[in-house]
């Protein structure tokens, strides 16, 4: 029989294996609760960092206009080659917001059938920022680098500056040109878009074909000379020609006066023929013609091309030509 000693040293040994054991245990099972910690952390955090989706947008509109009386003006005007450009981070459900702040012609609804017609806000020829809705989100314009329109030996590079403050969630740069004589652009099979890059965006190009030119040459029964007409009926329907097709463009027309505000104004997509007839229903919806307040009517031939690294077709060249029409003098106020 082992002496008294020989036992509280075997009873200590055993105590010490005993605490060791524990030891163990507790240590395998905080490692086992420290990992599951781990594992469900990234979906807490993933939940939490969850925001409406974000993409790279841009709205880049390339107008021709012909030259003729300047809208808003008593003066001729001369042909005028004038160039918008933004790029932007922003929500998906703010991206349609850009193309008010670069300006384009055509605004509100889309015209689905050819030869048909829809109320619509009037035209904006000047290319200046419009503002629109506040967009849902913040609205990060981007400096995509240095930009430079060209088509074959002509180049315009386009002055990058700041935004004004529309909107506290709008912030950035945007792009402008402009330059007056210029259809000889239109004699280039495309214009070309390049950017040298920045902002987390790679350099990049863009290519869209240029339209046949588009030019009013009668309203009613009156040939157009510089840009206005004057003598057609007040009452009935307004039959309009212009003296070019192309059937790979897309052809649109708006009428309105050329003080109305809001939606005092018609668009029509139209078939690109040669000809086409407003008709009186429509027409009588207008604010009525006076010399102080004649009707505008603006044809614009479009196209529109993709952007690389950019959604949809972003790039939209216009070709437009404007009409002023004057009461006749017997009318005249």
């Amino acid at each position: 029989m082992p002496s008294s000693p020989t036992r509280r040293l075997a009873a200590a040994q055993l105590i010490r294996l005993t605490i060791c054991c524990l030891s163990f245990l507790l240590t395998s099972a905080g490692c086992e609760r420290q990992e599951v910690t781990r594992a469900n952390k990234p979906q807490r955090t993933q939940r939490l960092r969850k925001r409406p989706s974000r993409s790279l947008a841009a709205a880049i509109t390339v107008r021709f206009s012909n030259s003729g009386v300047e809208p808003g003006s008593a003066r001729l005007g001369y042909d005028r080659l004038q160039v918008s450009a933004l790029f932007a981070d922003a929500d998906r459900r703010d991206s349609h917001l850009l193309g008010d702040l670069v300006g384009r012609t055509l605004r509100g609804p889309r015209v689905g059938q050819l030869d048909s017609c829809v109320r619509t806000p009037g035209p904006w020829l000047t290319g200046a920022a419009r503002p629109g809705p506040a967009p849902r989100a913040w609205l990060q314009l981007l400096d995509v680098g240095n930009l430079i329109l060209t088509a074959g030996s002509h180049r315009l590079p386009l002055r990058i500056s700041l935004v004004p403050s529309l909107f506290s969630a709008v912030r950035g740069v945007r792009y402008d040109g402009d330059i007056d004589h210029s259809r000889a652009w239109l004699a280039a099979p495309v214009l070309r878009l390049e950017g040298t890059g920045g902002d987390g965006v790679a350099p990049f190009a863009a290519e869209i074909k240029v339209p046949r030119p588009v030019r009013l040459t009668y309203v009613g029964d009156q040939r157009v000379r510089g840009g206005a007409v004057s003598g057609v009926q007040a009452k009935g329907n307004l039959p309009l020609r212009w003296g070019s097709v192309d059937g790979g463009a897309v052809l649109e027309v708006l009428v309105g006066s050329e003080q109305g505000a809001g939606s005092d104004w018609l668009r029509c997509r139209l078939k690109d023929d040669g000809a086409f007839t407003v008709p009186s229903v429509l027409l009588s919806t207008l604010p009525r013609r006076t010399v102080k307040r004649p009707w505008l009517i603006v044809l614009v031939r479009s196209r529109a091309a993709k952007v690389p690294g950019f959604a949809g077709k972003p790039l939209l060249l216009e070709l437009v030509d404007a009409v002023r029409v004057r009461p006749s003098a017997a009318l005249a106020e």
